[in-house]
């Protein structure tokens, strides 16, 4: 599932794993994605982006955790890149940074999806 307020992020990330085969859902904010995965069980892995409206991706990252606690989540932003963001203590399980590069999102997903 990729978490993103803006369809083109989405569409972006897509159009790259669209050779992959792999079924991808679409959360434009953080109460989607926490009603999709409420509904469901077959997301394997969370793109989340940090900066959204709402809620945002760490409150989101910490609700979808609470839900189904197993739940890969790798953060997709710039934001968590800053000197003053401390990823020891945020809930993500991995990072990648925007502009997102092809190959290092298969390389990290490759190491959640079995």
């Amino acid at each position: 599932m990729v978490v993103d307020d803006l369809k083109v992020n989405y569409l972006l990330i897509k159009a790259m794993l669209g050779k992959t085969g792999a079924q991808i859902l679409w959360a434009e904010n953080g109460y989607q994605a926490i009603e999709c995965l409420e509904v469901n069980q077959r997301v394997d892995v969370v793109l989340m982006d940090y900066n959204m409206p709402g809620i945002d991706g760490l409150e989101t990252t910490l609700r979808l955790k609470s839900l189904r606690p197993g739940i890969p989540v790798i953060s997709q932003s710039t934001f968590t890149d800053r000197e003053d963001f401390n990823k020891a203590e945020a809930p993500f399980d991995d990072y990648i940074a925007k502009p997102i590069n092809s190959k290092e999102l298969i390389t990290k997903l490759s190491r959640f999806i079995q």
